[in-house]
Formats: C-alpha cells, structure tokens, sequence
C-alpha cells in the first residue's frame, strides 16, 4: 500500500510476492487453529449426490454390535449393518483382508438390483444375484456407501445408504 493510504490502489495491483508470503501466513495459522474435519470432502459429496440422484436415504437399523450389546469406549467396526428404506432392505457384511482392504458382501429383499458401491476414488458397480445377493472383492478402507435401484421398477428412485467407515 502507498504510504498515503490508497488502499483501491493497492486491491486494483497485481499481486506481488509480498501478498504471496501474507497469505501463506494466513493459510498456516487459519490451518492450525480452525482446521477442516476430517471426513468433511466425504459428507458434502455424499449430500451432493443424494440430491442429483433425488434418492430416498436408507437408515441404518442394525449393527453387529447393537446386536451384541457391545458397549466400549473404543471404535468398534462393524461387521454387519441392515439399511432399511420405504423401498428395501439390504444388510451387509463387511470382512477386513490382509493388506488392509475389505471384502462386502450383502443382500437385497427386492428383486433385481443395481447396485454401487462409491468409495473415495472409484465406484464398483454389480447387480444382485437370483436371490438377492451381492458381493465386491476388494473395497478401499475410508468412507463408503451404497446406491441401489431396482430393476424391476426402473422410474423409481434410488435407494442410497449412509456413509459408513470401513
């Protein structure tokens, strides 16, 4: 800024090295004391998502652990969760693998189903057996979810579940 004050001037210049230092302080101490949650990406592309799709959420019914009645203070994951919709139900288990991924198979209550599995840099798209099965090998560790539309009604809305953490 010119030392009579111009501060127009100085917002209509072009942004020189000292304003790149300014804002790299700034991006560090607004990084350090209000940082971004963790897993924030994930929810708002979630949100993103259910309202292109105008998709109808599933809600998560069970759990292994409710089911157990296993109480602690620590993380537990789940090893199987029932999602429950107007449409639907579908539960899945999930098994960790050697490596570091998981394994999720499921099951469907309808008929014929699509259904995708979005992770954080792919979706995996299958379609459910005769009896409502499903199955994808190799499942990335990180927030995921569902998207299910069956086939036997096609002008209906997708069923998409809730984020879950695998």
């Amino acid at each position: 800024m010119s030392a009579d004050g111009d501060w127009e001037a100085a917002a209509l210049g072009e942004i020189d090295d000292q304003d790149l230092r300014a804002l790299a302080m700034l991006r560090t101490v607004l990084q350090a004391s209000d940082p971004v949650p963790s897993g924030l990406a994930e929810r708002a592309k979630f949100a993103m998502s259910v309202a292109a799709l105008e998709a109808e959420v599933a809600e998560i019914t069970t759990t292994t652990a409710e089911l157990a009645g296993v109480r602690s203070t620590q993380y537990d994951r789940a090893g199987t969760i029932t999602f429950s919709s107007d449409q639907l139900s579908a539960m899945i288990t999930i098994e960790m693998l050697e490596g570091g991924g998981a394994r999720l198979s499921g099951w469907v209550t309808t008929g014929p189903t699509h259904v995708e599995l979005r992770e954080r840099s792919r979706t995996q798209e299958t379609t459910t057996d005769d009896a409502g099965r499903f199955a994808f090998a190799s499942v990335e560790r990180g927030l995921v979810h569902l998207v299910l539309r069956r086939l036997d009604e096609p002008q209906g809305r997708p069923v998409i579940t809730p984020a879950i953490e695998i």
